[in-house]
């Protein structure tokens, strides 16, 4: 049996044409299956609000949740116990947060979903402030003194969490007098922390510290930064800077020290913020209200607000994938600068 050749014979014009809607329809597909460039923001903010405390007849702090779910009307959730300074432990299973009581504070856990019962961290009484939590969950930081010492010592403390057991890892001298930190936030890494402090000539500025060797880099200097946090990726540090008219929400980039102011804000109006999981978005808070800024579109959109001024804002993260530090660093201390080194 033979085989006879068989000629197909399409027009240019049907073929063009056959051509240019099959590109339609491909790239209709594309666009449908593929989802915009900054997805919407989600996750669970805590956060702590100054209100009216029917049970104590005065001001405090209380802390407040708020999920972020498929929904532009938001709520404040009360978790009905006073805190500050909350701090999101891994996978949003417990939340951290110091609580006053008798002019001594404490730090707590509890479970968000049912938080009737709060855990205390601290074994020993003290002044703590600034609270972060570690990536993997296993280590507290904060700022303070405990009981038994002088507002002087005041220095960063880190809390292992299954044992208690607390250490100083700074000896910032303060000449006598207790220079405040103003903020302090782990390093997705876990290897590092970044912190504010005030020094002499009403500067506050930024460093960053080797948990394990206790080395202290300068970030800044010669201005106000304050209340800094490490971004997912590592690579940037957002923080506020003080101006005489305005504050500016600034990143800073981690090995190149280069700022990047991104918008201005009212002066003295409790502003605190927080990267989203993602990176693309930061939420934080003016007087009552809750901000949402998207980098993608530099715009700003009101999220919530609630009856009281919001002062620490905390926006739940993933830790499943860690960026990796590079390895070179300034390592200074209080008197003396190095030169870069590679290890």
């Amino acid at each position: 049996m033979k085989l006879q050749n068989i000629r197909i014979i399409v027009s240019t014009a049907n073929f063009r044409t056959w051509l240019s809607l099959g590109a339609v329809l491909v790239c209709l597909s594309l666009c449908c299956a593929m989802p915009s460039a900054t997805a919407a923001p989600n996750g669970r903010l805590a956060y702590a609000v100054n209100g009216f405390d029917e049970n104590l007849g005065r001001f405090d702090w209380n802390l407040y949740t708020t999920v972020l779910r498929g929904t532009k009307d938001f709520k404040g959730l009360p978790l009905n116990h006073k805190g500050m300074y909350p701090s999101w432990g891994p996978r949003g299973e417990l939340l951290y947060f110091v609580q006053w009581d008798a002019g001594q504070a404490d730090i707590y856990s509890i479970n968000p979903g049912n938080p009737k019962n709060k855990k205390r961290i601290t074994q020993i009484s003290g002044t703590y402030r600034f609270l972060s939590v570690s990536p993997n969950g296993q280590k507290l930081a904060f700022s303070g003194w405990t009981m038994e010492q002088a507002p002087q010592e005041n220095q960063i403390w880190v809390l292992d969490v299954p044992s208690g057991d607390m250490e100083a890892v700074t000896e910032v001298p303060h000449f006598g007098w207790p220079y405040s930190f103003w903020g302090i936030s782990w390093a997705p890494s876990g290897k590092r922390l970044v912190f504010s402090l005030a020094r002499p000539g009403w500067l506050e500025q930024l460093y960053l510290l080797d948990v394990e060797t206790k080395e202290i880099e300068i970030l800044t200097e010669l201005n106000k930064d304050f209340y800094p946090v490490w971004a997912p990726d590592g690579e940037r540090i957002l923080f506020l800077r003080w101006n005489r008219e305005f504050d500016t929400f600034c990143t800073i980039d981690v090995e190149t020290k280069t700022i990047t102011p991104l918008f201005d804000v009212d002066k003295a109006t409790g502003y605190w913020g927080d990267w989203a999981p993602d990176g693309d978005y930061i939420v934080y808070s003016r007087w009552g209200t809750l901000y949402v800024y998207n980098f993608e579109t530099r715009e700003t959109e009101e999220l919530l607000e609630v009856d009281g001024s919001i002062f620490v804002v905390s926006w739940l993260r993933d830790i499943t994938n860690l960026p990796v530090e590079s390895r070179q660093k300034l390592a200074t201390t209080w008197g003396q600068l190095k030169r870069p080194t590679n290890k």
